[in-house]
């Protein structure tokens, strides 16, 4: 039988002493490194996919309120305003 050992390491200074300390505000475990003292979480929760993003766009660009984009898709208002505020910038 093949077992798989997976080695966390801190984010900053790659070292392999990290140690468990409460939760976060999203239920997550942070892991603060002792070598360094940068806080980090072992899967950070995943970003909206580019593909995702355009589509979020689209409906905003469609006429629908920032609100209602937020409770559709589950994105901040402010991530939203920050997207737009880019996309203008490029055209």
């Amino acid at each position: 039988m093949i077992q798989e050992t997976i080695t966390y390491t801190g984010r900053v200074c790659g070292s392999p002493n990290i140690v468990k300390n409460g939760t976060n505000k999203c239920n997550r475990p942070p892991y603060p490194c002792t070598a360094c003292g940068a806080y980090g979480t072992l899967r950070p929760k995943d970003s909206p996919a580019s593909r995702a993003k355009s589509l979020i766009l689209k409906t905003y660009r469609a006429r629908a309120s920032r609100r209602g984009v937020e409770r559709i898709f589950q994105v901040a208002r402010q991530t939203l305003a920050r997207w737009r505020r880019t996309l203008l910038r490029t055209l």
